[in-house]
């Protein structure tokens, strides 16, 4: 029997009759509790990451099944749902691929549909409908891309002088991606992962791990995708950062807008599909497609355009503010009116001010909250020496 405390905290075990049963019961209600803007392909691909955090967190099945599984990855729920791991990680790869070989045709400017081939980017119907203009998807994507970085976090708080838009102290949390060997993490400690998540790391303690072989290279067949921590505190909001995208450039007319927007989106949906993949990458595969496509356009976005999506988008810099997981920016809100996809609820009040009343992520914050957060930012953003 596998390792288990008393506190109802267990390490995933693919072979564990509970884990399995918990699993697949747990995929079955995602893939049948909402209606999704998504290629039926992609599904479960999709939804066995929003499994690992109900697993992580001992939500849904798990919270009726009394246990959690902080240390679980999604190759481990990947294998307890009897699902094929190695599919699986070409599928999301593919994902990816896909996006790679879209940005350099709008780099030639031989594009002007979010399409390759017959397929939308993402697998996602409603990109499909879209004209958009390629040089600012290309400037949502650098932004998309760089919003993570924790150094882009550090420069961002050194420019604004640490201060929010209500002279308070601002705060914002972040850390690094890195590949792990899972088998070594186990060794070391039973929850390390959960450690590595949710403590400040320090370059001593990162090298430490290098010299023990638990961050690894991206050649090793065991190699996990594991975020680790640099600094407490709360992070971006990506729904905040959507909009700030197409706010930034609304000025250049209607598609452009539209057009980072959506750049900005689309690799925020590589930075899920990234955490399981065949090809996994230290960094993660939006930040190396930010810096490819700044390296190849440097000019297309400015520093201060980097550090002002990430100072307006900060949670924490003024009225909170939440973010929404991959699944829910394309989950159809079944009660708002009208019925489309959190994200299309987001562009309609970027570029209306107008808004359904829903609940936005998984706090559920109502969308008046947080529309009202966010028209705030955009007031401070457009006040005479704000914008960059």
């Amino acid at each position: 029997m596998p390792w288990q405390n008393d506190k109802g905290v267990d390490v995933a075990d693919p072979s564990d009759p509970l884990f399995k049963s918990l699993v697949k019961k747990d995929l079955m209600e995602a893939l049948r509790g909402g209606e999704f803007a998504l290629d039926q392909r992609l599904r479960e691909p999709l939804l066995v990451q929003t499994v690992l955090g109900h697993a992580q967190e001992g939500h849904k099945a798990f919270q009726e099944g009394g246990i959690k599984y902080p240390s679980a990855t999604i190759a481990n729920i990947i294998e307890a749902a009897g699902l094929e791991v190695s599919k699986i990680k070409d599928i999301r790869q593919e994902v990816i691929d896909q996006v790679f070989e879209w940005v350099e045709l709008a780099k030639k400017d031989q594009t002007n549909r979010l399409v390759i081939g017959e397929q939308p980017l993402l697998g996602i119907e409603f990109l499909r409908n879209y004209q958009i203009n390629p040089e600012f998807v290309l400037k949502g994507m650098i932004l998309a891309g760089m919003m993570d970085n924790y150094s882009w976090r550090q420069a961002t708080i050194k420019k604004y002088g640490g201060k929010t838009i209500h002279d308070k102290q601002l705060i914002i949390g972040g850390g690094e991606t890195y590949l792990i060997d899972a088998r070594m993490l186990r060794q070391e400690k039973p929850f390390f992962l959960e450690d590595l998540a949710e403590e400040e790391i320090s370059d001593e303690t990162i090298n430490d791990l290098r010299t023990k072989g638990i961050i690894t290279a991206a050649g090793n067949p065991h190699a996990e995708v594991a975020y680790i921590r640099r600094k407490k505190g709360l992070g971006t909001s990506d729904d905040t950062a959507f909009i700030f995208m197409g706010e930034m450039y609304k000025k250049e007319g209607w598609e452009k807008s539209l057009s980072a927007f959506l750049g900005g989106f689309i690799v925020d949906g590589i930075d899920t599909y990234d955490k399981c993949t065949a090809r996994p990458v230290e960094g993660g595969y939006d930040e190396r497609l930010g810096m490819e496509i700044r390296a190849a356009l440097p000019s297309l976005v400015s520093d201060d355009e980097i550090t002002a999506l990430i100072y307006y988008s900060a949670k924490s810099n003024g009225q909170m503010v939440v973010s929404s997981s991959h699944k829910r920016l394309i989950q159809m809100v079944a009660n708002a009116d009208p019925k489309i996809p959190t994200l299309l609820h987001h562009h309609k009040f970027m570029d209306t001010r107008k808004f359904a009343p829903y609940r936005v992520g998984f706090e559920r914050m109502p969308s008046k909250l947080f529309y009202n957060a966010v028209k705030e930012r955009i007031d401070h953003y457009h006040k005479p020496n704000q914008s960059p």
